[in-house]
């Protein structure tokens, strides 16, 4: 076995997110680069198929946003320690283990740009290592001495899995509405961003109206960043996306821009969508003439004022707390999502 699968090389593009912004980098640069250490330590194994799971998926790289989101929040509250390093590992590699297991649900060929873990592993590895990431965050979340945090994980990671299962649920079907869409946004994107800056609150010991004021920050950041990818899905290229346009649809899911078309949709056109939300072929033609209803009807455009709105709140939430280079920077992050890329 070779060096490299046993010691995963670090992640090309860990600001992927951020690039060029070289006063985060001042700011949080040398506690992020103890998170990218400390992954690539919980990485290492002793067996080659886990060493060599974890190479892939490390270098597989992310945008580190949940690490950040935490090294941000404990910045902002004046937070004096290392565990803020330790709990962004570990919210990155609940993220994984979420990554990985839709990448099996969804049956998945690519992820950012690279052979997904299921297409080059097998689902049986896959989900396992998927499993392994879990209970590692949880082990190492430990170390850190306090059960409320452990708290804060296991609520996220059961609404994440609830808002997985009630995706599972309505896979495939076109009565979708507005309502049960955003809860499993809620449940699957933004519980998790919501609880990273839950958890610096409590790393700083502070009162519960801080650590409730966060803990609504990451939310609507979260809901924010979701939207946005539901509208990335329809409107970037596959190149830049790192995966197949419009692949919400096509493995099943409906998301708002569809919901909206589907509720005002001609009858063909409801019929063509139909068609696609349930496995069925559809050639380029077709999809072009969606795409032109999704613009001409504002559905887009009501998708994109959702996730505004939504930025906005996070904004206000931030506001109220005194100026520093941290809070003017969590202030900064969601105009950084309503305008990502990928």
């Amino acid at each position: 076995m070779s060096e490299s699968l046993h010691n995963p090389v670090p992640s090309s593009q860990p600001l992927g997110a951020v690039s060029g912004m070289t006063d985060l980098l001042e700011l949080v640069g040398d506690k992020l680069a103890r998170v990218e250490a400390t992954l690539q330590e919980n990485l290492r194994s002793h067996y080659p198929p886990i060493a060599e799971l974890g190479c892939h998926v490390n270098e597989t790289g992310g945008k580190r946003i949940r690490p950040i989101l935490v090294l941000l929040s404990s910045g902002l509250l004046d937070y004096r320690g290392d565990h803020d390093v330790l709990m962004g590992a570990v919210f990155e590699f609940i993220h994984t283990a979420t990554l990985v297991h839709d990448d099996i649900i969804d049956e998945a060929d690519t992820r950012r740009g690279r052979p997904s873990t299921n297409r080059v592993f097998g689902n049986e590895r896959t989900v396992l290592f998927g499993d392994f990431l879990y209970i590692r965050s949880m082990n190492m979340a430990l170390e850190a001495g306090e059960i409320r945090l452990i708290d804060i994980l296991a609520e996220a990671t059961e609404r994440m899995i609830e808002g997985e299962i009630v995706a599972s649920h309505l896979r495939g079907r076109t009565d979708v509405t507005e309502e049960q869409h955003l809860d499993i946004v809620e449940r699957k994107t933004a519980w998790l961003f919501s609880a990273c800056c839950r958890v610096a609150a409590v790393l700083a010991r502070a009162d519960r109206a801080t650590e409730d004021a966060l803990a609504r920050y990451g939310m609507s950041l979260g809901v924010a960043f979701q939207l946005v990818d539901d509208l990335l899905d329809l409107t970037a290229d596959a190149e830049t996306l790192g995966k197949p346009v419009a692949s919400d649809l096509r493995e099943g899911r409906m998301t708002l821009p569809w919901i909206d078309l589907y509720r005002e949709a001609k009858p063909a056109e409801r019929a063509l969508i139909e068609r696609i939300v349930s496995g069925e072929p559809f050639d380029r033609r077709e999809f072009a003439a969606l795409h032109r209803a999704l613009e001409m009807r504002g559905c887009l455009a009501r998708t994109r004022q959702l996730a505004e709105q939504r930025a906005e709140a996070a904004r206000a939430m931030v506001a109220r707390f005194p100026d520093s280079p941290y809070r003017r920077w969590l202030a900064r992050f969601p105009d950084l999502v309503l305008q990502r890329d990928r």
